[in-house]
């Protein structure tokens, strides 16, 4: 019996070529019982008629909820996320019907990292005001806009994971001191790796660079408040690449407009794409990327090899490396 994988249409350019190269699916068309079909890129929601005739599905932006799968009705039995977050898919329904989701972690902790390193140095050197600086003919107001050195301030990590490790790894030289917070990464291992552990509290009031790169869950939803940013110094910047919810958007809005803090770099939004009334767009202090920062050919590649190797090694019933759930 052919096995079906559906590939959402998203990660179609609109020349219609895969955004990421050939060299991914190439292990699919070795495997001569494998079919391929681009899922319609409009979607938002994946419906019964996809989870119905594909026994795979490589997702990227479309969401899977209960509204995705009937059970009398469902063929689907893996989806491997195109990316590490996985907070569009309701895992409930995933166990219900027996489906694994993998992701992939081990593609985008570089790529992610460096996008983090780019946020900061950017806000750190005033890029953008003095791009706009010379485009608008005044050379000679340079002055007004000093940077911010590095080397005598300390950078907060909401988030120790595999990409806040990773982000460890590229800029921790940059800073005097580098401390985190994450309930679930022990003293001695962050320790063993250079940085301090300290509590939710002191990362706000003690960090000049916070970046956050923790997962979305319950926990974590809305926990950047304006409680927790008034704690932070009026100095700081605060940087997300995690999930737009992780902080609470009008909240930040606030601080943003009475200069509470300095700025923000944001790649990720509550609502994405994000509306063009959004108050965000006309803040001058900060810096907002479409979701997409770490996005590059070689990030892409590494995420689509490492998301169709999962769905490989369930077609031939081998160990499946990245498996969620």
């Amino acid at each position: 019996m052919q096995f079906e994988l559906g590939i959402t249409g998203d990660l179609l350019t609109k020349s219609g070529k895969p955004c990421f190269g050939e060299s991914p699916l190439e292990a699919i068309y070795n495997e001569k019982n494998i079919k391929i079909e681009w899922i319609d890129p409009s979607l938002e929601i994946l419906s019964e008629k996809e989870t119905s005739r594909f026994d795979a599905i490589l997702l990227n932006s479309p969401r899977l909820t209960k509204e995705s799968i009937n059970e009398q009705n469902n063929r689907l039995k893996i989806v491997s996320r195109f990316g590490v977050g996985y907070d569009s898919v309701d895992l409930e329904v995933m166990k219900k019907n027996k489906i694994i989701l993998t992701n992939t972690p081990n593609a985008v902790k570089r790529p992610v990292a460096v996008a983090s390193l780019t946020m900061i140095l950017s806000l750190a050197g005033n890029l953008f005001k003095k791009d706009q600086l010379l485009r608008d003919g005044k050379w000679n107001e340079r002055t007004n806009y000093m940077g911010v050195g590095l080397s005598k301030k300390t950078l907060g990590i909401i988030g120790c994971g595999g990409i806040g490790r990773e982000f460890v790894k590229i800029s921790q030289h940059l800073f005097k001191k580098v401390i985190s917070f994450d309930p679930n990464v022990s003293e001695n291992e962050m320790k063993s790796i250079n940085i301090q552990k300290v509590d939710f509290n002191e990362i706000a009031y003690k960090s000049d660079f916070l970046v956050i790169l923790c997962d979305l869950n319950e926990k974590t939803r809305g926990m950047i408040d304006k409680k927790f940013l008034e704690k932070m110094k009026s100095t700081s910047f605060i940087i997300n690449l995690s999930r737009g919810p992780v902080v609470n958007e009008n909240d930040l809005i606030f601080v943003l407009k009475h200069n509470k803090i300095a700025g923000a770099g944001l790649d990720v939004m509550t609502n994405e794409p994000i509306e063009n009334t959004n108050e965000l767009i006309s803040l001058k202090n900060t810096i907002l990327t479409p979701h997409s920062l770490c996005w590059t050919e070689e990030c892409f590649d590494s995420i689509a090899s490492e998301a169709i190797t999962s769905i490989i090694s369930f077609y031939k019933k081998r160990n499946i490396i990245n498996r969620v759930i």
